[in-house]
């Protein structure tokens, strides 16, 4: 465990050339690695460059799929909320972290409406996914 927690710190040092945030990620796989990645946020302008969202990116296209399901996350900063559910979508099985989140996110939550009766996006979605029940 440890040792990947020390890559994941190397990549978290390559985020300080463009004034990033150090964090860094490696994504493992029966014991290989299979990705590694770190803070981009300020070098790319996008605000979903963390260094999980990177190596989850590489990993998927290592693999040809978006299922990670029997992969380990080691990263150098508890996840934040969005990085959480995006390890959750890839069904990444388990996340070691080192350092803990010393400020919660203090972020204000958007404004939620959702529009009654909008059949054609309901059943757009029922249609998709009776399509690929029956495959």
């Amino acid at each position: 465990m440890e040792k990947y927690i020390e890559i994941a710190l190397n990549e978290a040092k390559k985020s300080l050339k463009t004034d990033d945030v150090p964090i860094g990620a490696v994504i493992v796989e029966n014991n290989k690695i299979i990705a590694k990645a770190h803070n981009t946020r300020e070098k790319t302008h996008m605000i979903t460059r963390h260094a999980e969202i990177n190596a989850i990116e590489k990993a998927c296209k290592k693999k040809k799929t978006w299922h990670l399901d029997n992969c380990t996350l080691y990263v150098t900063l508890e996840p934040c909320k969005m990085c959480l559910e995006t390890i959750k979508q890839a069904r990444i099985s388990k996340v070691i972290y080192a350092a803990s989140q010393e400020k919660k996110s203090n972020l204000k939550e958007p404004t939620m409406i959702q529009l009654k009766n909008v059949e054609k996006a309901s059943q757009l979605l029922k249609n998709f996914f009776k399509t690929k029940r029956n495959k």
